[in-house]
């Protein structure tokens, strides 16, 4: 299929959730100036679902799926296996389609997308050291893939962290991924490479899990526009899911608009904002013996929502406890600031307490702007 010279081409990286696994019910339709260049190596017009393994030529992914496949399929030919995926499969959807018609309507030109991304990955396994694997590596493969599809890169999209939600891993998790970017944006002679990743979202486990390393991995994505330039982020820890861990199909539409206003954003667009972002925790006026307190946020496009309700924060311990001696018991937009949220305590907050917002691993968050921009978990921060 021949395609524009004019694609705007973006690269859809890491594990599940940028593969897409919401049902494919209600997805997103195709659009003609939305293109794919397939897992099979092919532009065509983008339709959900985006990554077919099965028909990868790059063959880290047919490598790393096999192994755990039933008995009675592990000696079933890839093409036999892609047969039976295309008839069987009922998940898929993902964000790719949302983000290229958002993108598509605000420059009026056509986007491409690359899906290179992988289920149950972890950054140790799309590490660069692996580069010279080629196809063999994520890493590699993705590289080759952008060569193959032969147009220019404006950006990565990237949703990945899970995997290394782990007392190994999520300690280093900021450096590794910094370094990644570092690699990435060498390997493709691109030094201000745009990249927008997704603060990990919600998981609701079976068994007991510690939320500390799921938060590590949340605040190391939440900081990064922080430590390396011409990079976004937005979150998905409001979003509905589909299953355990997996955003559903009507939260990737949602999280395809969110990260193409980012993209706009790192483009020029100035009257874009990236959503709500704490910037002040202070007391406010307390009564009837309880305590209050004055989140003021900027990146606020029109309003913040809802007005009344607001869910996700939570009193802290100074050793990352949740406090029980004393809890939010309301959150609504500050009636003398809109740009405020104003918290309504049990009790006046000691100097020893601190707010965090969507803590845990399977929090209740809903707070956002008037453009569906969310406002990101972050860890306990102090009054001041």
């Amino acid at each position: 299929m021949d395609i524009p010279a004019n694609l705007d081409t973006w690269v859809l990286a890491g594990q599940s959730n940028m593969e897409g696994c919401g049902l494919l019910r209600d997805c997103a339709e195709p659009d003609p100036r939305v293109y794919c260049f397939s897992s099979a190596g092919e532009w065509g017009t983008a339709c959900e679902p985006l990554h077919w393994f099965w028909e990868s030529f790059t063959p880290v992914h047919q490598a790393l799926i096999r192994p755990g496949l039933p008995e009675d399929q592990k000696h079933i030919s890839d093409a036999e296996l892609a047969e039976i995926q295309r008839r069987d499969r009922i998940t898929g959807a993902g964000l790719g389609i949302p983000f290229g018609t958002y993108m598509a309507d605000a420059l009026g030109r056509p986007i491409g997308l690359i899906p290179a991304s992988h289920g149950g990955t972890s950054l140790e396994q799309w590490s660069e050291t692996l580069k010279d694997k080629g196809g063999s590596s994520l890493y590699g493969a993705m590289l080759e893939r952008i060569s193959r599809a032969g147009t220019q890169v404006k950006g990565i999209l990237w949703y990945q962290g899970e995997s290394d939600a782990n007392d190994e891993l999520a300690p280093t998790y900021a450096e590794r991924f910094d370094r990644w970017i570092a690699a990435l944006r060498s390997d493709l002679g691109m030094p201000n490479l745009p990249v927008i990743v997704i603060q990990i979202g919600r998981f609701s486990p079976t068994g007991d899990l510690d939320p500390k390393c799921w938060e590590t991995i949340r605040e190391a994505l939440r900081t990064l526009p922080e430590r390396v330039a011409n990079t976004a982020m937005t979150t998905a820890v409001d979003l509905g899911l589909d299953d355990s861990i997996h955003i559903s199909t009507d939260g990737h539409k949602r999280l395809g608009r969110r990260l193409a206003r980012l993209a706009l954003r790192l483009e020029g667009r100035t009257d874009i904002l990236a959503g709500p972002r704490p910037v002040k925790l202070e007391h406010a006026d307390i009564h009837w013996g309880m305590g209050a307190l004055k989140l003021t946020c900027d990146g606020i496009t029109g309003e913040l929502a809802p007005r009344l309700n607001m869910g996700g924060f939570q009193l802290c311990n100074p050793d990352d406890t949740r406090c029980t001696e004393n809890t939010v018991m309301d959150a609504r937009v500050d009636p003398d600031n809109p740009n405020a949220i104003r918290m309504t305590l049990n009790f006046p907050m000691t100097d020893n307490q601190l707010l965090a917002y969507g803590k845990g691993i399977n929090p209740y968050c809903n707070v956002t702007d008037s453009a569906d921009m969310p406002l990101p978990a972050f860890t306990p921060m102090r009054v001041g």
